[in-house]
């Protein structure tokens, strides 16, 4: 039996034994948290009628959830999950804070969002902390399907990034995506630079006024080529997690400021809010860990032709 943990965060794997020893009947549930623990966006998901709060991590709210069992092979595919969500409808907005949830899976927002899974052990309707629960599954969403009136996430389990070297014809070859970083400073610089947004960004052309590593510094033409935007979180922003690839980059003069003008692939769900959302700009990714080697192929500098 898998180790449970009740509401005080002990070790209760003896007293469920003994409770099913006497009892044989238990009400069971599955408890969901979506996303990081600190995420103020993250959802916390039961299939119990009302919330149950398990105090060894927190609150989960009522909603309609299901999953599916857990698809193990022996090979190259991990082992995935299904999980079916079938939130409220509301009304769709241009807040990342406040969208739907049909909104934010069909704009992406959940890809790649760590997903745990517990189940819950109660001795009586609604006791989510004297027994507690148990690890049933953890992974991170590797896709999303949006059907009538409901979400359905493919969850691959987190050993899809395991890089240990094993024979190969026991489980699978090495994954190089264990091999990438998430976020590294553009050629030219050493540290991850960090912006504001300024009015008149669009979408898909981004106004930024640099903030760090030096204020109000505009980079060469092109020096982000490939790279990524990401959108920080700060109190009222409307864009917090969201990216979007770089397409090229320049200066702009606007009301006699130099400011760095941001030309992305395709377009954001929405415009970013100027004074507001933020966003730092990193090199290509997925970006592998040997110094000058951008997606596989060796960097090859862009031509600098001025501010």
């Amino acid at each position: 039996m898998k180790q449970v943990i009740g509401g005080n965060g002990s070790d209760t794997t003896s007293a469920v034994v003994a409770y099913l020893a006497a009892n044989r009947q238990l009400q069971l549930r599955d408890l969901y948290l979506v996303g990081e623990l600190e995420d103020p966006a993250a959802l916390w998901l039961t299939n119990h009628e009302s919330p149950l709060v398990w105090s060894a991590w927190g609150t989960f709210l009522p909603t309609k959830i299901k999953r599916g069992t857990v698809s193990s092979k022996f090979g190259l595919e991990v082992s995935s999950l299904d999980v079916t969500w079938t939130p409220n409808l509301t009304a769709f907005t241009s807040s990342l804070a406040s969208a739907s949830p049909y909104q934010l899976a069909q704009i992406g927002f959940y890809d790649n969002r760590k997903v745990l899974i517990w189940r819950c052990y109660m001795p009586s309707r609604g006791d989510a902390n004297t027994l507690g629960a148990s690890e049933l599954f953890g992974g991170r969403i590797a896709s999303t399907e949006i059907a009538r009136g409901s979400i359905k996430w493919k969850v691959n389990s987190f050993l899809d990034v395991v890089n240990q070297k094993i024979p190969p014809n026991v489980i699978e070859t090495t994954n190089t995506l264990a091999s990438f970083q998430g976020a590294k400073p553009p050629p030219g610089i050493s540290t991850i630079p960090q912006f504001n947004v300024v009015a008149g960004s669009t979408a898909s052309v981004l106004i930024l006024d640099c903030t760090a590593p030096s204020a109000h510094q505009i980079f060469p033409r092109n020096a982000f080529n490939r790279g990524y935007v990401c959108f920080n979180s700060p109190a009222g922003n409307t864009l917090g997690g969201a990216f979007g690839i770089i397409g090229a980059n320049q200066s702009v003069l606007i009301g006699g400021v130099h400011y760095n003008q941001i030309q992305l692939y395709s377009a954001l769900p929405w415009p970013p809010t100027p004074g507001v959302d933020t966003c730092f700009i990193s090199a290509a990714f997925p970006l592998n860990q040997a110094d000058g080697e951008y997606e596989g192929f060796p960097y090859v500098p862009q031509p600098q032709q001025g501010a």
